[in-house]
């Protein structure tokens, strides 16, 4: 089982047609997971989602692969808008069946920036 320190993550690279179709299809997923993020947020007085206002755009620039047993993990760098990036993961299946898998959080940011790098996350 792969972890942050053991995984068999491939380098990022410039979003091509492949992320997109996958990014595209777990859109939803991910929207909910901001609004869920940013309630939660709210609620508990932590801030973390203050730099993201609104989401103007959704554009997945970097990605990185990682084959498993079972399919493979897409891990992204999606631009919302206004300088404003979030890290996302989804998984392929070997069905072809495509679901959303988390974001990348930590207890201080949800939301990265431009050069913040993109690398191997859980949840």
């Amino acid at each position: 089982m792969s972890d942050v320190h053991q995984n068999s993550m491939t380098a990022p690279r410039e979003a091509d047609d492949e992320c997109i179709e996958i990014f595209r299809a777990v859109k939803d997923d991910v929207v909910k997971e901001i609004l869920r993020i940013n309630k939660d947020d709210a609620r508990h007085g932590l801030h973390e989602m203050d730099k993201l206002k609104h989401i103007t755009e959704y554009s997945p620039v970097l990605y990185a692969t990682e084959d498993v047993a079972f399919g493979r993990n897409y891990f992204a760098k999606i631009h919302l808008g206004d300088e404003k990036y979030i890290h996302a993961r989804a998984h392929k299946n070997n069905k072809e069946e495509i679901s959303f898998y988390s974001l990348e959080t930590t207890p201080e940011c949800a939301v990265w920036e431009k050069d913040t790098p993109l690398k191997y996350f859980i949840d």
